[in-house]
Protein backbone atom coordinates (compact mmCIF):
# COMPACT_ATOMS: atom_id res chain seq x y z
CA UNK A 1 0.00 0.00 0.00
CA UNK A 2 1.18 3.60 -1.10
CA UNK A 3 -1.03 5.49 1.45
CA UNK A 4 -1.91 4.93 4.87
CA UNK A 5 -4.73 6.64 5.56
CA UNK A 6 -6.62 9.06 3.21
CA UNK A 7 -9.30 11.90 4.40
CA UNK A 8 -12.34 12.74 1.68
CA UNK A 9 -14.04 16.03 2.81
CA UNK A 10 -17.43 16.07 0.78
CA UNK A 11 -18.13 12.36 0.95
CA UNK A 12 -21.00 12.50 -1.34
CA UNK A 13 -19.68 14.68 -4.24
CA UNK A 14 -19.53 12.52 -7.23
CA UNK A 15 -15.60 13.26 -7.64
CA UNK A 16 -15.27 11.97 -4.10
CA UNK A 17 -16.68 8.40 -5.25
CA UNK A 18 -14.27 8.51 -8.31
CA UNK A 19 -11.53 8.87 -6.10
CA UNK A 20 -12.51 6.09 -3.88
CA UNK A 21 -12.18 3.02 -6.69
CA UNK A 22 -9.10 5.20 -8.09
CA UNK A 23 -7.02 4.78 -4.23
CA UNK A 24 -8.86 1.07 -2.95
CA UNK A 25 -5.90 -0.96 -4.22
CA UNK A 26 -3.48 2.18 -2.83
CA UNK A 27 -4.83 2.47 0.43
CA UNK A 28 -5.57 0.88 3.90
CA UNK A 29 -8.03 3.40 5.03
CA UNK A 30 -10.68 6.22 3.82
CA UNK A 31 -11.70 8.79 6.40
CA UNK A 32 -14.77 10.26 4.92
CA UNK A 33 -16.51 13.56 5.93
CA UNK A 34 -20.16 14.03 4.91
CA UNK A 35 -23.29 15.80 5.78
CA UNK A 36 -25.38 12.87 5.19
CA UNK A 37 -24.05 9.01 6.02
CA UNK A 38 -26.60 7.19 4.47
CA UNK A 39 -26.91 8.73 1.36
CA UNK A 40 -23.14 8.27 1.20
CA UNK A 41 -23.65 4.55 2.17
CA UNK A 42 -26.43 4.21 -0.54
CA UNK A 43 -23.96 6.08 -3.76
CA UNK A 44 -21.41 3.29 -2.51
CA UNK A 45 -24.09 0.46 -3.48
CA UNK A 46 -24.66 2.17 -6.75
CA UNK A 47 -21.29 2.71 -7.60
CA UNK A 48 -20.64 -1.23 -6.91
CA UNK A 49 -18.00 -0.27 -3.91
CA UNK A 50 -17.90 -4.03 -2.51
CA UNK A 51 -19.31 -4.78 1.28
CA UNK A 52 -15.88 -6.12 1.88
CA UNK A 53 -14.21 -2.80 0.61
CA UNK A 54 -16.73 -0.88 3.13
CA UNK A 55 -14.35 -1.97 6.33
CA UNK A 56 -11.95 0.02 4.88
CA UNK A 57 -14.02 3.35 5.03
CA UNK A 58 -14.61 5.02 8.31
CA UNK A 59 -17.32 7.69 8.06
CA UNK A 60 -18.19 10.74 9.90
CA UNK A 61 -21.49 12.63 9.53
CA UNK A 62 -20.55 16.34 10.05
CA UNK A 63 -21.11 20.07 8.52
CA UNK A 64 -18.56 21.38 7.64
CA UNK A 65 -19.80 24.66 8.61
CA UNK A 66 -19.68 23.43 12.34
CA UNK A 67 -15.60 24.34 12.78
CA UNK A 68 -15.96 22.63 16.24
CA UNK A 69 -17.31 20.22 15.70
CA UNK A 70 -14.57 18.80 12.93
CA UNK A 71 -11.83 20.25 14.82
CA UNK A 72 -12.76 17.99 17.85
CA UNK A 73 -12.80 15.00 15.48
CA UNK A 74 -9.49 16.00 13.66
CA UNK A 75 -7.64 16.69 17.18
CA UNK A 76 -8.38 12.87 18.03
CA UNK A 77 -6.66 11.35 14.75
CA UNK A 78 -3.52 9.67 14.89
CA UNK A 79 -0.22 10.97 13.20
CA UNK A 80 -1.21 8.31 9.88
CA UNK A 81 -2.62 10.59 7.76
CA UNK A 82 -0.89 9.79 4.34
CA UNK A 83 -3.69 12.05 2.33
CA UNK A 84 -6.09 14.96 2.31
CA UNK A 85 -8.80 15.76 -0.37
CA UNK A 86 -10.78 18.57 -0.21
CA UNK A 87 -13.44 18.47 -2.12
CA UNK A 88 -16.46 20.45 -0.28
CA UNK A 89 -17.61 24.05 -1.36
CA UNK A 90 -20.86 26.22 -1.38
CA UNK A 91 -21.29 28.55 -3.88
CA UNK A 92 -23.97 30.26 -2.42
CA UNK A 93 -26.34 33.54 -3.63
CA UNK A 94 -23.84 36.43 -4.20
CA UNK A 95 -26.76 38.89 -4.37
CA UNK A 96 -28.64 37.44 -1.73
CA UNK A 97 -24.95 37.28 0.73
CA UNK A 98 -24.47 41.03 -0.15
CA UNK A 99 -28.07 41.76 1.54
CA UNK A 100 -27.17 39.36 4.12
CA UNK A 101 -24.66 39.41 6.22
CA UNK A 102 -25.41 35.80 7.58
CA UNK A 103 -25.44 34.30 4.13
CA UNK A 104 -22.31 36.43 3.40
CA UNK A 105 -20.97 34.67 6.95
CA UNK A 106 -21.71 30.82 5.70
CA UNK A 107 -20.01 30.92 1.90
CA UNK A 108 -16.25 32.72 4.10
CA UNK A 109 -16.51 29.77 6.39
CA UNK A 110 -17.07 27.14 4.56
CA UNK A 111 -15.37 28.29 1.72
CA UNK A 112 -11.95 29.69 3.28
CA UNK A 113 -12.04 30.18 7.31
CA UNK A 114 -13.22 26.40 7.98
CA UNK A 115 -10.90 24.72 5.43
CA UNK A 116 -7.83 26.60 6.26
CA UNK A 117 -7.84 25.73 10.17
CA UNK A 118 -8.97 22.05 9.18
CA UNK A 119 -5.86 21.84 7.04
CA UNK A 120 -3.33 23.42 8.54
CA UNK A 121 -4.53 21.37 11.83
CA UNK A 122 -4.62 18.05 9.58
CA UNK A 123 -1.41 18.76 8.46
CA UNK A 124 -0.03 18.66 11.72
CA UNK A 125 -0.53 14.44 11.84
CA UNK A 126 0.85 13.80 8.23
CA UNK A 127 3.36 11.37 7.44
CA UNK A 128 6.28 13.04 5.95
CA UNK A 129 7.19 11.26 2.77
CA UNK A 130 7.55 11.48 -1.02
CA UNK A 131 3.95 10.30 -0.98
CA UNK A 132 1.85 12.49 1.21
CA UNK A 133 -0.24 14.96 -0.25
CA UNK A 134 -3.06 17.86 0.15
CA UNK A 135 -5.64 17.98 -2.67
CA UNK A 136 -7.58 20.90 -2.03
CA UNK A 137 -10.45 22.23 -4.70
CA UNK A 138 -10.48 26.31 -5.16
CA UNK A 139 -11.92 27.68 -8.41
CA UNK A 140 -11.59 29.72 -11.56
CA UNK A 141 -13.84 32.08 -9.83
CA UNK A 142 -10.61 32.99 -7.27
CA UNK A 143 -8.41 34.23 -9.85
CA UNK A 144 -9.97 37.82 -10.17
CA UNK A 145 -12.83 38.74 -8.21
CA UNK A 146 -16.48 38.79 -9.84
CA UNK A 147 -19.63 40.93 -8.24
CA UNK A 148 -21.89 38.21 -8.67
CA UNK A 149 -20.14 35.82 -6.79
CA UNK A 150 -18.83 38.19 -4.20
CA UNK A 151 -17.93 36.41 -1.72
CA UNK A 152 -17.15 32.59 -3.56
CA UNK A 153 -14.78 35.09 -5.58
CA UNK A 154 -13.05 36.15 -2.66
CA UNK A 155 -13.03 33.04 -0.51
CA UNK A 156 -11.50 31.08 -3.19
CA UNK A 157 -9.26 34.03 -3.89
CA UNK A 158 -7.79 33.31 -0.11
CA UNK A 159 -7.93 29.74 -0.46
CA UNK A 160 -5.71 29.88 -3.51
CA UNK A 161 -2.92 32.30 -1.23
CA UNK A 162 -3.52 29.84 2.05
CA UNK A 163 -2.67 26.87 -0.43
CA UNK A 164 0.63 28.87 -1.54
CA UNK A 165 1.72 29.68 1.92
CA UNK A 166 0.94 26.35 3.12
CA UNK A 167 3.12 24.84 0.25
CA UNK A 168 5.61 26.80 1.74
CA UNK A 169 5.47 25.38 4.87
CA UNK A 170 5.50 21.69 4.23
CA UNK A 171 8.05 21.69 1.95
CA UNK A 172 10.56 20.50 4.05
CA UNK A 173 8.44 17.84 4.88
CA UNK A 174 8.41 16.76 1.23
CA UNK A 175 4.41 16.74 1.56
CA UNK A 176 2.71 18.11 -1.58
CA UNK A 177 -0.02 20.49 -1.57
CA UNK A 178 -1.87 20.24 -4.55
CA UNK A 179 -4.25 23.72 -5.78
CA UNK A 180 -6.75 22.19 -8.04
CA UNK A 181 -8.51 24.80 -10.72
CA UNK A 182 -11.61 23.11 -11.91
CA UNK A 183 -13.79 25.03 -14.45
CA UNK A 184 -17.74 24.01 -14.87
CA UNK A 185 -17.64 20.20 -13.63
CA UNK A 186 -20.91 18.23 -14.71
CA UNK A 187 -22.12 17.11 -10.64
CA UNK A 188 -25.11 17.49 -8.82
CA UNK A 189 -24.08 21.43 -8.32
CA UNK A 190 -23.71 22.57 -11.24
CA UNK A 191 -26.49 20.34 -12.48
CA UNK A 192 -29.02 22.47 -10.27
CA UNK A 193 -27.64 25.67 -11.15
CA UNK A 194 -29.02 25.28 -14.92
CA UNK A 195 -26.42 26.66 -16.22
CA UNK A 196 -25.89 26.14 -19.78
CA UNK A 197 -22.26 26.00 -21.04
CA UNK A 198 -19.84 24.84 -24.10
CA UNK A 199 -19.22 21.00 -23.68
CA UNK A 200 -15.75 22.10 -24.04
CA UNK A 201 -15.99 23.75 -21.08
CA UNK A 202 -17.56 20.93 -18.79
CA UNK A 203 -15.46 17.94 -17.27
CA UNK A 204 -16.99 14.70 -15.57
CA UNK A 205 -16.47 13.60 -12.52
CA UNK A 206 -14.62 10.73 -13.71
CA UNK A 207 -11.97 12.35 -15.74
CA UNK A 208 -11.81 15.18 -13.23
CA UNK A 209 -10.65 12.13 -10.67
CA UNK A 210 -8.45 10.48 -13.28
CA UNK A 211 -6.21 14.32 -13.70
CA UNK A 212 -6.55 14.51 -9.96
CA UNK A 213 -4.79 11.10 -9.25
CA UNK A 214 -2.11 11.68 -12.03
CA UNK A 215 -1.28 15.22 -10.94
CA UNK A 216 -0.63 13.59 -7.61
CA UNK A 217 1.47 10.70 -8.66
CA UNK A 218 3.26 13.62 -10.94
CA UNK A 219 3.71 15.66 -7.96
CA UNK A 220 2.50 18.55 -9.67
CA UNK A 221 1.51 21.46 -7.63
CA UNK A 222 -0.92 23.65 -9.50
CA UNK A 223 -3.65 21.76 -11.48
CA UNK A 224 -6.45 22.80 -14.18
CA UNK A 225 -8.71 20.24 -14.93
CA UNK A 226 -9.63 21.81 -18.01
CA UNK A 227 -6.74 23.47 -19.93
CA UNK A 228 -9.43 25.83 -21.72
CA UNK A 229 -9.85 27.51 -18.66
CA UNK A 230 -6.43 28.31 -18.19
CA UNK A 231 -6.83 30.40 -21.31
CA UNK A 232 -9.89 32.28 -20.34
CA UNK A 233 -8.72 33.06 -17.14
CA UNK A 234 -5.02 34.22 -18.80
CA UNK A 235 -7.36 36.58 -20.75
CA UNK A 236 -9.84 37.73 -18.20
CA UNK A 237 -6.60 38.69 -15.95
CA UNK A 238 -4.92 41.04 -18.64
CA UNK A 239 -8.16 43.14 -18.64
CA UNK A 240 -7.09 46.32 -16.54
CA UNK A 241 -9.38 47.09 -13.95
CA UNK A 242 -10.50 50.26 -14.80
CA UNK A 243 -12.34 48.40 -17.98
CA UNK A 244 -12.89 45.11 -15.97
CA UNK A 245 -15.21 46.82 -13.44
CA UNK A 246 -17.33 48.11 -15.84
CA UNK A 247 -18.21 44.58 -16.73
CA UNK A 248 -21.42 42.51 -15.56
CA UNK A 249 -20.40 39.06 -15.96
Amino acid sequence: MKYKKIIIFGGTSEISLELLNLYLNETEKFIIFCRDKKKFLKLLDEKNFLISNKEKVEIFETDLYNLDENLKIVHNFKNEISGIFWIAGYTGDGIKEYEEIEQAEKNIKINFLNPVIILSEISKKMIKDKNSFIAAFTSVAGLRGRKKLLYYSSSKSGMIAFLSALRQKLFKDKILVNTIIPGYMNTKPFRDLKQKAPTLLVTNPKIVASILKRSIDNRKEIVYINNFWRIIMLAIKIIPERIFKRFSF
